[in-house]
């Protein structure tokens, strides 16, 4: 017995020691670059249009998609156009399944505990994120929302999140040039 574990380790030490240390540099390694991107933020005339911000993305769009959402629940660049999601809003995960469909998990405390919000807010926070993603990743089709790793009814009890949610043409205001 005592034997085996002395193997046990020894092999164990022996294959930590042929692993490679990590890269240097993992921006180059995971072919990050900056790219601009479309983020879809509420516009006086109450509908959704798109902010142009350049962010350091990942080549992998399993990768770029979570750095996306998070610049998008950080709010918009200017300080006139409204923030559409609570301050304290965290994204958990986002990423996209092989039929298309956008998974987005957010938490924080202000999501987990109920948003008291109105049914405008709440439609335009929503449907800012399937706008972004849709439209940023050519592979997307729909998004469907979890808070804290499971499914969520609503955000803010207003919108329905039972089932995913497609792009909304009829929101985003195509009278403002991306």
């Amino acid at each position: 017995m005592r034997r085996a574990v002395v193997v046990i380790l020894a092999l164990a030490l022996v294959t930590c020691r042929e692993k490679k240390p990590l890269t240097a540099d993992l921006n180059r390694e995971n072919k990050v670059a900056v790219r601009p991107v479309r983020l879809f933020y509420e516009t006086p005339d109450m509908l959704l249009a798109p902010e142009i911000r350049n962010v350091a993305l990942p080549e992998s769009p399993n990768s770029a998609l979570p750095v996306v959402v998070r610049e998008l629940i950080k709010g918009p660049g200017k300080k006139e156009t409204p923030r559409l999601f609570p301050a304290d809003t965290i994204v958990r995960a986002a990423y996209l399944l092989p039929d298309g469909t956008v998974i987005v998990d957010l938490g924080g405390p202000t999501i987990t505990t109920g948003w008291g919000t109105g049914s405008h807010q709440e439609l335009m926070a929503v449907y800012s994120v399937v706008e972004t993603a849709t439209s940023n990743f050519a592979d997307a089709r729909r998004v469907r929302f979890l808070v804290n790793g499971g499914p969520a009814e609503t955000l803010a009890g207003h919108i329905s999140l039972a089932r995913s949610l497609p792009p909304m043409p009829s929101l985003v205001d195509r009278r403002v040039a991306p």
